[in-house]
Parts: structure tokens; C-alpha cells; sequence
């Protein structure tokens, strides 16, 4: 049987990990690297690292911020932000992620993905689908370089189409729900898997141990945590415990 992923997802800025929410008011929490080392230690499946200011002020990600992280991770490495080209991609890979995430560069040149998937191999594409929700739920591809969103687009015909142009994983995030620790998105989540068989790692809202639970009972198999490994008494070791006690298969 597979087993289910818990991925710590960490936001880099200026060489240090920070936290905020809903994509704002980010808040020091630490250092990258040792904070990798402790994921890595705890079991962590996988590591997420996203630069965030990488794009916004259109550059490249922090090479040698991913080089430290991936020195301490001996576990698969995403990393994101201002990745803008197959070379940048190739840069990221050689540095020692394994995976590239493909956001706001992705909207702005859906060609890259077929770029990145020719040069690096699909299985190394992560496209990263942020989704804004209304009050009234109404979804909308949202970009954090203006916070604004993207109106004339539809995120599930974006996302298939991403798909189909290279994308071997989706990081969806719920932004209305980021840092916030009010629950996951599920119906963000089952919206997307009646879409596309590609896997999904679910990303916004993680707040309680209940929360990761009652994720994986409705069928979702990666989630991506942040606020709640970061500023609570949380680690992996106590998540893995708890989830793999409610019947789910974790990898040790």
C-alpha cells in the first residue's frame, strides 16, 4: 500500500525561513538549514523550499541557501521561486534539489514547463497553483507579485493544462487559509482530483492534529505543512505517531 506524505514547507527570505499569513506579515522563524536537519531527522518525507521574493524582484532563487538546506535533507528537496528557465531549473538540480516548483513563471510562460520537463525530466516538474477563495467560493488563480487575481483564468483549466504541458505534481494552496490554522481545504482538494490523476500535495490551514487526520481520511494522500510545525510544540515524530495510529499508512 502507498503511503502518505507529510512535507514541511519552508518560506526563505534573505537566507532565512520566515512565516506569515495569508501571504503577508511574515515573521523570522529560524534558520533553513537546521530547521532541515530537524525535519529530516523527525521523518520528514520530503522538504519544500520557496523563495519568496524570488520573482517579485526577478531573480533567480538562493543557490546557495538551497545548497546548505540540501546538505542537511537527504530526503527529495523541492525548491521554488524565480525559477524563470531550463537552466535555472538545471542550476536548482545541480545545487541538490530534486524537484523544481513552477508558480507565477509558469502563468507568465506556460512553455516553460515543457522546457523544465524536456531538460530536467517530468518527474522533477512541481506546478504550484495558489487559489484564492471568495466568501461567496469563487476560486481564482492568484498571484502574490501583485496579490491580486487572475480573472480571465479558471485554476482547474490551468492546472490541466499544466498537466498536460509537463507537470508530473501539483502544489495547490489554499491562500485564504495560509498561516491561518483554520483547516484544510477539502473540497479544494476533491475539485482537483476529480480533475486530474496527477498527485496533489495540499498546502493551507493545517492547524491541529485533527486536521491532518481528517485530510487523509477524505483521501489526501501529501499534505504540506508550515504555521503548524513552525510556531507550535509540533514535530513529525508526534504527527506520524498520531496519524499512523488512525489507520494511516506512513512511511517510518
Amino acid at each position: 500500500m502507498p503511503t502518505n506524505r507529510i512535507i514541511p514547507s519552508l518560506l526563505l527570505r534573505d537566507g532565512r525561513l520566515v512565516k506569515g499569513e495569508v501571504f503577508t506579515a511574515h515573521r523570522d522563524a529560524g534558520n533553513p538549514a537546521t530547521t532541515a536537519r530537524a525535519h529530516n531527522a523527525q521523518g520528514a518525507d520530503e522538504i519544500i523550499a520557496l523563495d519568496i521574493d524570488a520573482s517579485r524582484e526577478g531573480r533567480g532563487p538562493d543557490l546557495e541557501a538551497v545548497t546548505r538546506i540540501a546538505a542537511e535533507a537527504q530526503i527529495p528537496l523541492t525548491i521554488g521561486g524565480g525559477i524563470t528557465s531550463p537552466e535555472v531549473a538545471r542550476d536548482c538540480l545541480s545545487a541538490g534539489a530534486d524537484k523544481v516548483c513552477l508558480t507565477t513563471a509558469a502563468l507568465d510562460t506556460p512553455d516553460l514547463l515543457i522546457d523544465v520537463a524536456r531538460l530536467c525530466g517530468r518527474q522533477a516538474v512541481v506546478l504550484g497553483i495558489d487559489v484564492m477563495t471568495d466568501d461567496d467560493g469563487t476560486r481564482h488563480v492568484f498571484d502574490h507579485r501583485t496579490r491580486s487575481v487572475h480573472d480571465d483564468l479558471s485554476w482547474r483549466a490551468w492546472m490541466t493544462r499544466g498537466v498536460e504541458l509537463g507537470a508530473g505534481e501539483i502544489r495547490l494552496m489554499a491562500v485564504d487559509r495560509e498561516g491561518r490554522r483554520t483547516g484544510f481545504d477539502l473540497e479544494l482538494h476533491a475539485e482537483a482530483r476529480a480533475a486530474i490523476n496527477t498527485p496533489i500535495i495540499l498546502e493551507g490551514g493545517a492547524g491541529t492534529l485533527e486536521d491532518l487526520t481528517t485530510a487523509m481520511a477524505a483521501g489526501v494522500d501529501s499534505l504540506a505543512l508550515g504555521t503548524m510545525l513552525v510556531f507550535s510544540d509540533n514535530n513529525i515524530v508526534k504527527l506520524k505517531r498520531v496519524l499512523a495510529g488512525a489507520g494511516q499508512p506512513m512511511r517510518p
